[in-house]
């Protein structure tokens, strides 16, 4: 009999053992954070003759949070999520979401890609989570109904958008602002009925969503970068031989290399398209007078040790020092 099984699973073709991530991403299929996925599952089907492949769930409505906690419970295999949804459960998600905390595309790369890169995906697996691969969602910056967002003097007393449990929710408050805590789909009633004066996100959400016909005025701040995050559920890792876990890891790469340089282009394109829409585009952002005024309020949402460590790390290898 165990003869007989044994020529049996000899005998089955590969395809029988095929294994099938579930993904989620919110974003939809056109989206480079999308497309990241796309790549990373042909790679994992090109170098495994289809024994692996990840089916894409994207444009989904559940909300970021919802799908950590599928991710948690085993519920779900990966997810593209923004870092900001894991602030609650993995406290150095929080450092790359701060406002002002990288002065360059190339600059938040490096971070990335370093130590405290390595420290982050570490940190995740008493999370229960895995991390794969650290995505482009673009920088987030100022739009408004009434004009440019140009220093920290044009935001007082004005009523923000932020959605529940944002990081910098708290500074912005300290800088005169008055929070209004909104999902995303209720942003465009809030602009048009004057409950909400400031907003921020990418260009290419901006013009997507169509909020230049309801705010017109967008100052290019970039101001936030956070970073997406591809992460998988611990199980589904552990159900990988350590042969097939190196193979991901090094597909992920590749694929984190591919939907950089495609949301680079995706902003670049955006940029193009909100000057035809009649959008007013300002550049004239008063960066060190906002970094100084969100300097002292880091201490508001940077709490535990590791992120203060981490945080003044960061800044000391930013800071040049005085000339020689």
């Amino acid at each position: 009999m165990r003869l007989l099984l044994a020529l049996i699973l000899v005998l089955l073709p590969a395809a029988a053992f095929a294994q099938v991530f579930h993904a989620a991403d919110s974003n939809l299929p056109d989206h480079p954070t999308v497309q990241g996925i796309d790549a990373l599952d042909r790679v994992l089907r090109e170098r495994t003759g289809g024994r692996l492949s990840i089916d894409i769930t994207s444009g989904t409505t559940h909300s970021e949070s919802f799908m950590v906690a599928q991710l948690r419970l085993g519920r779900l295999d990966m997810a593209r999520v923004s870092l900001n949804a894991l602030n609650g459960v993995v406290p150095l998600s929080v450092i790359p979401t701060l406002p002002f905390m990288f002065e360059s595309r190339a600059q938040k790369w490096q971070v990335l890609d370093g130590a405290y890169g390595q420290a982050l995906f570490a940190s995740l697996e008493s999370a229960g989570l895995v991390g794969l691969a650290l995505y482009d969602s673009g920088a987030y910056s100022f739009f408004a109904r009434t004009g440019f967002v140009l220093g920290p003097g044009d935001l007082k007393g004005k009523r923000m958008r932020f959605q529940k449990g944002h990081t910098s929710e708290a500074m912005f408050r300290r800088m005169g602002v008055e929070p209004v805590i909104a999902p995303s789909p209720a942003l465009p009633t809030l602009l048009a009925t004057g409950a909400v004066d400031v907003a921020e996100g990418s260009l290419p959400d901006y013009l997507t969503a169509n909020h230049w016909t309801l705010a017109p005025w967008f100052t290019v701040s970039r101001h936030i970068e956070p970073p997406s995050i591809l992460v998988m559920s611990l199980g589904a890792w552990r159900s990988l031989s350590p042969q097939d876990q190196d193979l991901l890891r090094e597909a992920a790469r590749q694929s984190q290399a591919a939907q950089r340089a495609l949301m680079a282009r995706h902003e670049a394109e955006a940029e193009a398209r909100v000057l035809q829409t009649g959008a007013k585009l300002s550049r004239g952002f008063d960066r060190q007078s906002f970094k100084r005024a969100f300097a002292p309020l880091y201490s508001l949402v940077v709490r535990d040790p590791a992120q203060i460590a981490w945080l003044r790390r960061l800044a000391d290898a930013a800071d040049p020092g005085p000339a020689k």
